[in-house]
């Protein structure tokens, strides 16, 4: 046997016997691959992420703007790795890899994406979830819970407000985005409209994010959202936003009145939904884990590292709570 030939005869027993060596030294696998499909919700097809056992208590993603979907990819995949819960999350309309009807044909406000992500969960046979929301996700996760308070087990937010503490811009009744809300503002929908028409391919010049911040997840919020009559789409779910602002009384009492457990984090560099925020919870629910660490507005997909142990040591705390015999998974 020539040396290339032996050389060729030990890189494949090496290959062959790696896995097994691996496994004996108690060296991780990798991360649970997710399943990715689409849904059809009332003739709209919605991109959904799914991982782990359907038999296994559901905790459901919902994300925020102007991501998607993507943003849980890590975490959740570090979750269904663990085997004892099932993940699911799917983007919103006009959203992510989701089709985008044009806003004169679907309703974009938070009700009504709320009321689409539930026809979602139902034809996905999912009746009883726990909550992760950031951003939009939060306003969209309270009116599915005001729809149905007893589905939900959990709740886990991430940088996103119903108190006016950690949203500064929206604390002045005469500012700009207050008045926005009160009377439409066409200069308002114009400038983004052109902020969204000048993103361009992921390059270094003008690369704003933290290394840990994926150029894969930024360019698909770019592709999605520069997609034909998307902008005004987003920019009328924008000027809904401050309904969610009339609704903050309601969803903190609703919360007060909920008895399920709560974990709260926050990345303390997000200057648009800022740390006071996160404190705000604990008036609503005095036994909340509050988390703030140095992190940005999308931690899950910056930080993954430090938001799946938090998670992951809540929902093992809280197992009782996921898995009371309420019906459904």
């Amino acid at each position: 046997m020539t040396i290339i030939e032996r050389r060729a005869s030990w890189l494949g027993a090496l290959r062959f016997m790696l896995p097994l060596l691996l496994l004996t030294l108690g060296v991780p696998a990798r991360a649970e691959h997710l399943r990715y499909g689409w849904e059809s919700v009332d003739g709209i097809n919605l991109f959904y992420r799914e991982g782990g056992s359907v038999d296994a208590p559901t905790i459901v993603f919902l994300h925020g703007n102007p991501s998607s979907s993507i943003m849980y990819e890590e975490v959740m995949e570090n979750l269904a790795d663990a085997g004892d819960v099932h993940v699911l999350a799917v983007d919103y309309p006009s959203f992510g890899y989701s089709e985008a009807p044009a806003h004169t044909a679907y309703r974009y406000t938070f009700e009504n994406i709320a009321q689409t992500v539930r026809r979602f969960l139902q034809a996905k046979g999912v009746n009883r979830y726990g909550l992760v929301k950031q951003d939009y996700g939060v306003p969209v996760g309270f009116h599915l819970i005001e729809a149905d308070p007893k589905a939900v087990t959990a709740i886990v937010v991430q940088n996103g407000v119903i108190h006016l503490d950690g949203f500064p811009n929206a604390q002045d009744e005469n500012g700009e985005l207050r008045g926005h809300w009160r009377d439409r503002n066409a200069t308002i929908d114009a400038r983004r409209t052109a902020y969204t028409a000048s993103l361009g391919f992921p390059r270094p010049a003008g690369w704003e994010y933290a290394p840990t911040m994926s150029p894969d997840a930024i360019l698909l919020m770019t592709a999605s959202a520069q997609r034909p009559g998307v902008i005004l789409a987003r920019n009328d779910l924008w000027y809904d936003y401050g309904n969610n602002l009339k609704n903050y009384p309601t969803w903190q009492k609703r919360l007060r009145e909920m008895s399920v457990p709560v974990l709260v984090m926050w990345g303390h560099r997000d200057d648009f939904f800022t740390s006071p925020g996160a404190l705000a919870y604990l008036r609503d629910a005095p036994k909340a884990e509050v988390h703030i660490f140095d992190g940005d507005h999308f931690a899950t997909l910056e930080q993954p590292d430090i938001v799946t142990p938090l998670m992951e040591k809540f929902l093992t705390k809280h197992r009782s709570a996921l898995t009371q015999p309420d019906g459904g998974r």
